[in-house]
């Protein structure tokens, strides 16, 4: 089903894909129709989910296993809203299975459209910040068209959520992914509030009662600065730098400076301030700066090394006014969106010219291929023939 739907993106590709005011990306390339009528087959249609859920929950009660081919068949089954949670509890059995290895790429796939289009994006992005429990992740396509979504509806803080988890799987390979997934982070980070502290309790008036728990040992505390991160802003930080670092170019540098501020890595800051200042082609959007002057006061411990760092860019030439720095991420999405067009492009007069070729050949050889059937064919003859002989 998957491999069918690929060939659909690629001739859809041909179609312009726009930018408009948050929106980046049209229908045609999400092939909604397309996957409709996959979905809409007489033999999924003829499935009872009710019936079919209860059947794959008895199994599993009863022997502890479950097939990943049902639950890929179940995933494209799923017409309403009230089949999602099922959904969820049959990924999370799957997960717990002997069978997780087996789980098909178009189970991914199915079951993030499914909460895309009823809806459910919070908990979809919950599934996915979730793999040890349900084991669903996202390719370059599924994270295109989640993230598109989630910036068309301003959910700047669920599409920071999803461009870390781009990010911690290192997978960078995609322009117009890490494109996206920079604007994300962006517009997350400067559309940030300081969220107001929970009121706290008087501790005269709350009684606390000491609970001791006989343990064999502790582990020691350890922090990787990586999967441990569970701060939202911090992980939008840490994926605007490691994306952003991936490639060399004004635009990319600024939005690095921005990264490493935010992920609180003020040595590694100030060390990249240093190295741009060193560049000839260097501008710095105003943006940033500005963006620094309002990280001191979110942070007064490292005023210093922010005012260094500012000290540092204040000496570089500006960027123009005319062009802001999320209008220039813009361009990129879009220049990053052609490129993927005009290859899928040549990909299509490869594969059209390979089939005129094979059919050429097959023509020019017609009658070279009828004599060696007909030689074939002689030949079992006589192998019959000779074996007739010698069992008479």
């Amino acid at each position: 089903m998957l491999r069918h739907l690929q060939k659909c993106y690629q001739k859809n590709s041909r179609i312009p894909v726009i930018i408009t005011n948050r929106n980046f990306l049209t229908n045609d390339y999400k092939c909604t129709e397309s996957w409709d009528t996959i979905n809409s087959s007489p033999i999924i249609n003829k499935i009872n989910l009710n019936d079919f859920y209860n059947q794959l929950d008895i199994n599993y009660s009863s022997k502890g296993s479950i097939s990943a081919i049902d639950i890929d068949i179940f995933a494209h089954a799923v017409k309403e809203t009230d089949h999602l949670d099922e959904l969820k509890d049959l990924l999370h059995k799957l997960r717990l299975s002997a069978e997780t290895g087996n789980m098909l790429d178009s189970t991914h796939h199915a079951t993030i459209r499914n909460f895309i289009k009823f809806g459910y994006i919070e908990e979809l992005v919950g599934i996915l910040r979730d793999p040890l429990n349900f084991g669903v992740f996202l390719d370059n396509y599924t994270a295109n068209i989640l993230l598109d979504e989630l910036v068309k509806s301003e959910k700047y803080e669920l599409a920071a959520n999803v461009a870390s988890l781009v990010m911690l799987q290192e997978e960078f390979s995609n322009e117009l992914t890490c494109s996206l997934c920079q604007y994300a982070c962006y517009k997350y980070i400067t559309n940030y509030t300081v969220p107001e502290p929970a009121p706290t309790e008087d501790p005269k008036q709350k009684k606390v009662e000491e609970i001791k728990i006989r343990v064999k040992f502790l582990r020691n505390p350890y922090f990787d600065d990586h999967f441990d991160i569970k701060d939202t802003l911090v992980l939008a930080g840490k994926s605007l730098a490691w994306i952003s670092d991936q490639r060399n170019d004004n635009l990319n540098n600024n939005l690095q400076i921005v990264g490493w501020m935010i992920y609180k890595k003020y040595e590694k800051l100030l060390a990249f301030c240093n190295h741009v200042s060193s560049l000839p082609t260097t501008k710095i959007f105003p943006e940033v700066l500005n963006l620094l002057e309002k990280g001191k006061s979110v942070d007064p411990e490292n005023t210093e090394s922010l005012d260094k760092c500012i000290g540092i860019l204040s000496k570089i030439e500006q960027n123009s006014a005319d062009v802001n720095l999320e209008e220039s991420l813009k361009i990129v999405i879009e220049n990053a969106i052609n490129k993927v067009q005009n290859k899928d492009v040549q990909m299509q007069k490869q594969t059209q010219m390979k089939e005129d070729e094979q059919k050429l050949w097959f023509f020019e050889n017609e009658e070279k291929i009828d004599l060696q059937i007909e030689e074939k064919e002689q030949m079992v003859e006589t192998t019959n023939t000779k074996k007739t002989t010698t069992n008479t």
